[in-house]
């Protein structure tokens, strides 16, 4: 899988509420998430844990762009715009993706959300 490749399937796991891609998508160890207020999750486990009453819920829409991509031998970095929607209530915000080489697969290592909007 290519690093792009790695990035849609991450994206998409999210967009379609699939909690198993999304573990998938992960690092297995030291991945932190970053989320909109600051708050920081630490571990694969709390990652998937928290995301997992999230992709429970039917109310809300994920439409990201991607704005940029780098990759550095065993290192990619992404850059997203997502365009989210939840109960009638929408916001942008920017996502930064840090992914590393892990047993020749592309993991995501760090996420970072910023509000935009």
């Amino acid at each position: 899988m290519t690093f792009l490749d790695a990035l849609t399937e991450h994206l998409d796991a999210i967009d379609q509420r699939d909690i198993d891609r999304f573990a998938a998508t992960l690092a297995n160890d030291d991945v932190r998430f970053v989320g909109g207020d600051g708050a920081i999750i630490e571990g694969r486990e709390n990652i998937v844990e928290a995301h997992r009453g999230w992709f429970a819920s039917e109310d809300w829409t994920f439409d990201p762009q991607i704005l940029w991509t780098r990759e550095e031998n065993e290192t990619g970095l992404a850059l997203t715009r997502v365009e989210y929607a939840e109960k009638g209530n929408s916001r942008t915000f920017l996502l930064l993706f840090v992914f590393v080489r892990e047993n020749d697969d592309w993991k995501i290592l760090y996420d970072q959300n910023t509000p935009v909007s």
